[in-house]
């Protein structure tokens, strides 16, 4: 079966057959979590039916022999494989031999989260192709989606909160959020629950109001660009705040504020080996934003996030000494951080 898109598989899920294998890849984490929660609210298993792995963390026996045991007072079990674009060569081998002799008392669902198709490493690529080509697997492109289709997504949330927005206002949540679907569902969550539950048509002023023109506001709005690295929303916070007459050494701050807090999670999550939630504590993350952090925090690599902080050390020259402009040596910042 080719690989679907997420339009095709949310019609191929309402015939309320399963596959015995599911392969949701791309860049948009937000779409592969929706397609999960779609196959976990299907089967319905409990605990003692469902299993997760980390392919980094994991190898193909310990995946298999999951899959192969017999569920316990239920028709299936269910395996998670997270990250899969991190499984060891030889163990994605072991998973392509898998789909021709896939069990029918077992769902394996595969997550790849990034761009699966520049993926490098053969045998994972191999595994790719034999999902998007097994009758056995149902594998789902849950690629970053263009604004056309983002636009879709924002009319289609709103319509089951039951609200209405007018093509202006779902362009400028688009414009302010980009195209990350996690942001977008965010941002309509917020506006809904401030609009209340009687109020149906969502205006300009409630879009100003929920995203906030103020300094302190808009410094938030950057770290955030920043974390989702959405540029082009960055870009757009930079220039409300210079236009606001902040200072560009106190936007170069924030700049550098969100870069640490994000080195110091990766170091406490892949290092101390500390949970999400300890993770949050220590940083002091609010338990509603938490879960888009870490989200955010998985599009960024300690090296890169490294290298952001010599980029800002060198903007931070520049403006002080009058060696560039103030919006150009920013720019150029945010141009390295969210590249």
């Amino acid at each position: 079966m080719p690989i679907l898109k997420i339009q095709d598989f949310n019609k191929l899920i309402q015939s309320k057959k399963t596959s015995p294998v599911y392969l949701f890849a791309g860049e948009e984490a937000y779409l592969i979590d929706l397609c999960l929660n779609k196959i976990e609210k299907l089967l319905a298993v409990d605990d003692l039916n469902r299993e997760v792995f980390y392919a980094s963390d994991s190898n193909s026996e310990d995946i298999l022999n999951a899959v192969f045991t017999l569920p316990f007072l239920s028709d299936k079990r269910l395996i998670i494989v997270k990250g899969i674009n991190k499984m060891r060569a030889t163990d994605a081998e072991h998973i392509t031999r898998y789909l021709s002799n896939a069990s029918d008392t077992s769902c394996l669902v595969l997550l790849y989260s990034d761009n699966y198709k520049k993926e490098s490493i053969a045998k994972r690529r191999e595994l790719v192709n034999a999902c998007t080509s097994s009758k056995n697997c149902v594998a789902v492109d849950c690629r970053r989606q263009y604004e056309s289709e983002a636009k879709e997504f924002i009319k289609s949330v709103l319509t089951d909160k039951g609200k209405n927005a007018s093509s202006k206002i779902i362009s400028r949540i688009l414009e302010e959020n980009g195209t990350d679907l996690l942001n977008i569902s965010n941002e309509i969550e917020k506006l809904s629950l401030y609009v209340g539950k009687n109020k149906k048509e969502i205006t300009e002023s409630d879009l100003e109001k929920v995203g906030g023109y103020t300094k302190e506001v808009n410094i938030y709005a950057l770290s955030s660009d920043i974390e989702s690295k959405n540029l082009k929303r960055a870009i757009f916070v930079l220039e409300k705040l210079l236009n606001e007459g902040e200072e560009p050494v106190m936007v170069l701050s924030a700049i550098s504020s969100s870069i640490r807090k994000m080195l110091n999670a990766k170091s406490m999550l892949e290092e101390q080996n500390m949970s999400a939630s300890e993770v949050a504590s220590a940083l002091r993350i609010h338990s509603f934003y938490a879960g888009t952090f870490f989200s955010n925090l998985k599009k960024h690599n300690t090296k890169t996030l490294k290298e952001s902080l010599k980029s800002i050390l060198q903007a931070d020259t520049s403006i002080k000494t009058g060696g560039n402009d103030a919006v150009s040596a920013l720019e150029k910042a945010l141009l390295f951080v969210c590249k």
